[in-house]
């Protein structure tokens, strides 16, 4: 009886070490794939893996890893769970749960992840990269640099993901520091030569500097690979507009934006503009209604507006394009300043006074210019 007993022991203790074996051997196929970037496949050995050893730690992470890189970031976290619960708490671990999270828009638990990852590892340079991004996503542009940069500072090797660098250039254009926008826009160019949008910020940032012939090329370049945007013709009327003070050839290029999207706001607003500066106001009027209607929070639409009813007299049209404006952006002077003007025309001191007060409020340099022609009512 005790030989039976031992004999069935045995058994199953060999029999534990050959699935325990098998196991190994899923993981190890598995891994193998993963290297030649067979993910799906990779995925498939895991999955056999866990499927003889549910506690199987590593070969779960792994099985998360993958489903991150497919995409399926709900299963992932279902696995790196399990993995967590199961095995020793790593940073790769972490750094893959809050991916995954990240990913599924849970922003509290992918920030409580990627916060336990730099906690084990403070140098984990991928966290930074994510946190970075989201910050990009979120319109935070100087969190978004000061996380790039350390990222970069950590990174063991060169960073060759053109998105990287395009987001780095897009943040700095949107902080108006130009000329490292320039730099990390040329490294995403360097790395793709056919994505779009890094050709229209290089041309931003070009025409931000005063580069006219390099802005203007490289607009030409974002045409040629796509003809049906607007956007290049737009920038280059700008470099016109804003540069070269050539409202007449700006309008040419405003036309043809117009001719591709008919109710483009940025191509009415700039028509409208021109149309100011070349005091031609009645004319000004129709596109940047235009321009308003398709974007209601155009600040600067709602003063060129303001600026043409002015200009030709409908003051109570004018009064309530400007107050929208102050509305819109309350530290506004463009608004005030053209509403003083306006007001000064009524002769209506106390609203001028009124505009001239807010203005000195703001420290504006207009206030100089304007005080004299309210005292003088």
């Amino acid at each position: 009886m005790k030989n039976t007993i031992a004999i069935f022991l045995l058994s199953i203790c060999l029999a534990a070490g050959a699935q325990a074996q098998d196991a190994l051997s899923y993981y190890n196929q598995g891994i193998k794939l993963k290297e030649s970037t067979k993910t799906a496949e990779a995925l498939a050995q895991f999955r056999k893996a866990i499927a003889l050893n549910p506690k199987y730690s590593e070969a779960l992470y792994q099985a998360g890893w993958c489903q991150n890189d497919l995409k399926e970031y709900s299963s992932a976290i279902t696995y790196l769970q399990k993995a967590r619960q199961f095995g020793p708490a790593m940073p790769k671990l972490f750094f893959e749960l809050g991916y995954a999270f990240e990913k599924t828009g849970k922003t509290d638990s992918a920030l409580y992840y990627y916060g336990k990852c730099l906690e084990m590892n403070p140098g984990y340079s991928l966290v930074y990269k994510q946190l970075g991004t989201m910050a990009y996503m979120k319109d935070d542009y100087n969190t978004a640099i000061t996380n790039y940069n350390k990222y970069e500072e950590n990174a063991k090797a060169e960073i060759k993901d053109y998105m990287y660098w395009y987001r780095k250039g897009f943040s700095y254009n949107a902080l108006k520091d130009y000329t490292n926008a320039n730099t990390a826009l040329l490294k995403s160019l360097g790395l793709n030569k056919e994505y779009l949008n890094t050709y229209l910020e290089l041309g931003f940032a070009a025409s931000k500097r005063k580069l006219d012939d390099e802005a203007i090329g490289y607009f030409r370049t974002a045409m040629n690979l796509d003809p049906k945007s607007h956007i290049p013709l737009n920038g280059i009327a700008e470099v016109y507009r804003d540069n070269k003070k050539d409202c007449d050839e700006a309008m040419n290029w405003y036309r043809k934006s117009l001719q591709l999207n008919p109710t483009e706001r940025k191509a009415c607003y700039g028509m409208g503009y021109c149309f100011n500066s070349k005091e031609q106001f009645a004319n000004a009027i129709g596109y940047l209604k235009t321009a308003i209607e398709n974007e209601p929070s155009y600040t600067a639409a709602y003063i060129e507006l303001g600026y043409a009813y002015y200009r030709t007299d409908k003051f109570t049209d004018a009064e309530t394009c400007f107050n929208k404006a102050i509305e819109l952006s309350p530290k506004n002077e463009n608004a005030r300043y053209y509403a003083c003007l306006m007001y000064v025309k009524q002769k209506n001191k106390a609203k001028a006074q009124r505009m001239v007060d807010e203005l000195k409020a703001l420290s504006s340099k207009h206030v100089t210019t304007l005080q004299p022609k309210v005292n003088g009512l």
